[in-house]
């Protein structure tokens, strides 16, 4: 694991390039483009910059049974937590069946198993390199655990306000809240947290679909 020092406006370029990214991924007016090839260039690219201003944020050796156990079971827990929300969701809202399928619609953009391995081997852990790793990292620093956690995992769901899916953005929320909690109680471990990650977005968009 490398550590370099983190400048403010390197952490507000990440930001804007996220923002920017986001925009052309889930925004309506960007008509045309393929989602599944668009976001692992985009989580690839923000992963490269934080890693460039900030080190690699883990060590191979941290891949360790108990690690891998950890990411497991959250990553199950994660998805029950979804299966529970898409429930009520669908008894609280009655656009939450249409905006959740219109998620899973995106999937007919590319074949199942490229998304699977892009899924669980590039977009899932370069986002958790950049947005736990890097920014959330960041900003415990900055401004302790609890603070830089919450803000982060607000920073995670706003990006998805271009969508204008109101079940898109609580997801992202729900998920930040999740996956930056683990990153904080595991003391920046980010092993578990990828591959909670990695194994959420398969098994909640390929493997085990909640609709």
């Amino acid at each position: 694991m490398t550590h370099k020092k983190v400048e403010r406006w390197q952490i507000i370029a990440a930001v804007v390039a996220a923002v920017v990214f986001w925009f052309f991924l889930f925004s309506p007016v960007v008509p045309g483009l393929n989602f599944w090839i668009a976001l692992p260039i985009a989580a690839g690219t923000l992963a490269a910059w934080a890693i460039y201003c900030g080190g690699v944020p883990f060590e191979l050796k941290q891949l360790q049974l108990k690690a891998i156990g950890i990411g497991v079971i959250a990553a199950a827990m994660l998805y029950i937590i979804f299966v529970l929300g898409n429930f009520f969701s669908g008894l609280l809202f009655d656009f939450a069946p249409d905006q959740v399928g219109n998620v899973y619609a995106m999937k007919k953009m590319s074949n199942p198993v490229l998304i699977s391995l892009m899924l669980l081997f590039v977009s899932s852990p370069c986002e958790e390199i950049f947005w736990r790793g890097f920014l959330q990292k960041w900003a415990m620093n900055q401004w302790g655990n609890v603070p830089g956690w919450l803000a982060m995992s607000v920073c995670y769901a706003a990006v998805h306000i271009v969508s204008g899916n109101f079940i898109l953005i609580m997801a992202a929320w729900i998920a930040g809240l999740f996956w930056g909690l683990m990153y904080l109680r595991l003391k920046e471990n980010l092993v578990p947290v990828i591959i909670s990650h990695s194994l959420w977005t398969f098994g909640i968009f390929i493997l085990l679909p909640v609709m």
